[in-house]
Formats: structure tokens, sequence, C-alpha cells
């Protein structure tokens, strides 16, 4: 009997996007960085290789099968291959998740915790990458909570930011992957243009909302003149500004369709046909069968798209640089300026701490309430 092959081919593919999934922290511009990453992802590929060859093995050492050409079965004892099957099948699979996931736990250990760490220190202290650090105690905290200061001002814009984006983006790349998981002709070239800009600068991204934006030659304004709309001042009226930059999020639903089109493409098709027989609309079918089956993807990109959004930096810079009136004036725009315009790295160490501190609260708020409205799929194929 040969090998069941295709399992292991399948759990080497799935644990790869997984560790690239998770790597996305680790991505870096600097053209120093260049040749590290480069080895980095072959040592990240190499281990999954060793990850899924070593379940394989153990996978045929507990069902009896041998492979002719590498005599499995007789060497696995003299090898050790056999260490995990003093194990219960969900813990091999825990340990197996474990080791898929190890490559970039150690590249967050080395590479994240110790500039965490020294932040952490420095959001107490008063430096400005000259002189010498000096120990000042919560002032740079209590001075977050200064009524008169920037940071709660800039603090209540992002969350009204945020509470407009992650619908937004969670709505139009729901739709946009319902779309194109039909088959309909150019459903691949449309996945590819829709998920381009999720690889692009947000810089560059940011020129192009700007030139899109501009009140005399920008497309916009363009196209609502052949409906006799005057020119619309997207980035230059404090009132709209706002709204304008929660536009941009339409660029970056790549991430979140790709991933509700791989959850829509794992809903049983059985479910689809008994509803049919019962006379089920269209609707009907996503209102009862897709909605709740991918309702963990609707958890997980929630999370991404709220933590992202969070952070976002460049298109703020690019084209309002936090005016009119700061009306654009987001937390992580107050953070640059404290870092690298006013040299106040401890101000600045603080807000990140502060806003880390909001985007834990806000993710774990989320993390409870899935309990709710978030199902689950058991082996057995049971709604957990």
């Amino acid at each position: 009997m040969k090998p069941p092959r295709h399992r292991c081919s399948c759990a080497a593919r799935n644990g790869l996007k997984l560790t690239l999934s998770l790597n996305w922290p680790l991505s870096v511009s600097s053209l120093r960085m260049l040749t590290f990453r480069v080895l980095w992802m072959k040592l990240q590929s190499r281990w999954m290789q060793f990850s899924s060859q070593s379940s394989f093995k153990n996978m045929c050492y507990r069902s009896g099968l041998s492979d002719k050409r590498t005599g499995l079965v007789s060497r696995m004892n003299t090898r050790g291959y056999n260490l995990m099957s003093h194990y219960s099948i969900k813990a091999q699979e825990r340990i197996s998740g474990y080791l898929f996931i190890l490559p970039w736990f150690l590249g967050f250990l080395f590479f994240y915790s110790g500039p965490m760490l020294f932040s952490f220190i420095v959001s107490f202290c008063n430096w400005d990458y000259f002189k010498n650090l000096t120990f000042i105690g919560l002032d740079n905290y209590f001075r977050i909570f200064d009524p008169a200061g920037y940071a709660l001002p800039a603090m209540g814009r992002t969350l009204k930011f945020v509470f407009l984006e992650v619908p937004l983006q969670l709505v139009i790349s729901l739709m946009v992957a319902m779309l194109l998981t039909r088959r309909i002709p150019g459903t691949r070239v449309s996945r590819t243009l829709i998920y381009l800009p999720a690889v692009m600068s947000g810089a560059v991204g940011g020129l192009i909302w700007r030139y899109m934006f501009n009140t005399q030659t920008g497309l916009f304004n363009y196209l609502l003149s052949f409906i006799n709309v005057g020119p619309i001042a997207w980035i230059e009226n404090p009132d709209i500004a706002l709204y304008s930059i929660v536009l941009t999020g339409i660029w970056a639903i790549g991430q979140p369709m790709i991933l509700f089109i791989a959850a829509i493409q794992g809903v049983p098709k059985t479910y689809y046909e008994v509803a049919e027989v019962d006379g089920a609309s269209k609707f009907s079918q996503f209102r009862h069968i897709t909605l709740p089956m991918i309702t963990p993807t609707i958890l997980i990109n929630t999370i991404i798209i709220l933590i992202l959004q969070f952070q976002m930096l460049a298109p703020i810079i690019v084209i309002t640089s936090g005016g009119p009136a700061k009306s654009t004036y987001l937390f992580s725009y107050l953070e640059y300026e404290n870092a690298f315009k006013f040299l106040k790295m401890g101000y600045a160490s603080a807000l990140s701490w502060f806003m880390f501190v909001v985007i834990l609260f806000l993710t774990l708020v989320i993390l409870k309430s899935s309990k709710r409205w978030v199902f689950y799929q058991s082996e057995k194929g049971k709604m957990l």
C-alpha cells in the first residue's frame, strides 16, 4: 500500500501559508535587510519541510504504512520517529501547530521583544536621541490625559475613523468575495487586480488618492462634472476631510477579500444543495448558510483591519498631513510628530503604549462578544 502523499502535501502547503500569514509583521523596507529576509524565508521553508515530513512519517508509523524507497517503518525506531506516538492524536496535532508557528515566534522574539522592552523603558524617561535618559516617572502618561493636550482629541478622531473604516472594509470585501467566487469569466484576473494595492506602498497609494481628491484636476470631481455637480473640496474642507480618508480604505480590501474567498469556498456544497431542494432563495442561503459558516473569518478580518487602521500613517502624511484644522490629526500622526519632528521619544513611546492598551482592550471586547455570534464546525460536522 502506498502512503497517502496528498495529505502530507496539503499539510505542508497549509502550514506554509500559516507561517507566511503570521510573518507579515517581519517585513521591512530597508535595502540593508533584503539579504537577511531572503535567508530568513529560506530557513522558514526548510523548517516547514522538516515539520511536514516529520508529521507524515509519524502518521505512516501509526497507520502501519511503509515506503519502499526509504524503508520508513523499519528505520523509525533507529531514527526516533516514534517519539510522537506516545501522545494522543489531538496532542500531536497541537505540537505540529506549534512547530509550524515556531519560526514566526522566534522572529518576533529576536526582532520585536527587544524594541518593545526598550520603548517601555523610554516611556518613563525624557530622551531626544542625543541626551542621556532622564527618568521622569509617569509624567509622559499624565500628559496624555491632559485636557489641553492633543492626545485625547486625536484618540477620539481615531476611534471615529476606525469605527467607520472597519465595517466599510468588511462589507465591501465580503461583497467582492461573493462575486468572485461565482463561475464567471475573468475572476482570476479580477482577484489579482484587486489584491495588487495590498502589496503597494502606503505612500504611493496616498499620492494616487491625493490626485483623485484634487479639487481642480481630481478624478472624482471630473466624474461629478458629468452630472452637473460642482467641485467638492474633498481634503480641504474640515467637515468632510476625515470621511474622505475613510474612503481610501477601499484601496485595502485585497487582504480580507482573499480570506473571505477561501472561507466561502470552504463551505460544503451539500448545504446549498439541500437548501435549493427546500426552495430557499439565494439571499436566504447567504443569510442562513454562508454567513454563519464564515463568521470565524469575519472575526479574524475584523481584528486585523482594526489593528491596521489604528496604525495607518503613510496616507495621512501624504494626503493631508493632519489637516485641515487638524480634522485628520489621528493618533498615529501624533506619535509620528513627537518621535521624528519634535524628537520627544519618551512621550512618543508613552503614546504608542497607550494605543497598544486601547487596541488590546477593543480586541478583547471583540473576542469576548464573538462567543455569541461566531460559530465553529467540529470534526464531526456539528456547529459549536
